[in-house]
């Protein structure tokens, strides 16, 4: 699994675009309650001043990440599915890390990818069966989704590393989502 990574400071990238992905790893390992502005602008390799400067503060480059996760989600989706996974395993960890804060922004950013989901369901070339129920679907497939990345310690123990792990519960969730899960309809109530 990749997530955004930082690399070491130099002349070509811009001290605004290593702060965003200093703050991808120091939200992704830390939490936005735990990471602090020191934090990141030490793993960009600027000052908390020039961070400051850039952003004018921690919830401002939260945003920031957001919108590249929304941006890259949102042209991804309607595109092919490699795309799809390749953002999906870039941004998972993030998603998985941050979207449950008690937070306006964990809840605007849940709200977008529920929304891109339910775009992709109404979307006729998407491959997805809509229910009757297609926020709950998209809520579904939002969360289905994101819950290796939340899960990534046990996948990492149970498979000997987190990609392993995905790996091996790809082929049962791909049967689930194509051929569904019950033999019978003892579920049905549940609709």
């Amino acid at each position: 699994m990749r997530t955004a990574t930082v690399t070491a400071p130099d002349v070509d990238r811009t001290a605004r675009a290593r702060i965003v992905d200093a703050a991808f790893v120091c939200f992704t390992s830390s939490g936005y309650a735990s990471a602090s502005v020191r934090q990141i602008a030490a793993a960009a390799g600027v000052s908390p001043a020039l961070l400051t400067h850039h952003f004018g503060s921690k919830a401002a480059v939260r945003a920031e990440c957001d919108a590249r996760v929304e941006v890259s989600m949102g042209a991804k989706v309607s595109g092919d599915r490699e795309s799809l996974d390749a953002v999906i395993d870039t941004y998972g960890p993030y998603l998985a890390a941050t979207l449950d804060d008690d937070t306006d922004s964990a809840r605007r950013l849940f709200a977008r990818l529920v929304d891109l989901a339910r775009d992709a369901i109404a979307d006729p070339g998407s491959g997805v069966r809509p229910t009757g129920d297609r926020d709950g679907q998209a809520v579904a497939l939002v969360v289905l989704g994101l819950a290796p990345f939340a899960w990534r310690r046990r996948l990492d123990e149970w498979a000997e590393g987190t990609d392993a792990g995905i790996r091996r519960i790809a082929g049962p969730l791909a049967e689930v989502f194509t051929r569904g899960f019950m033999v019978d309809d003892r579920l049905e109530g549940a609709r």
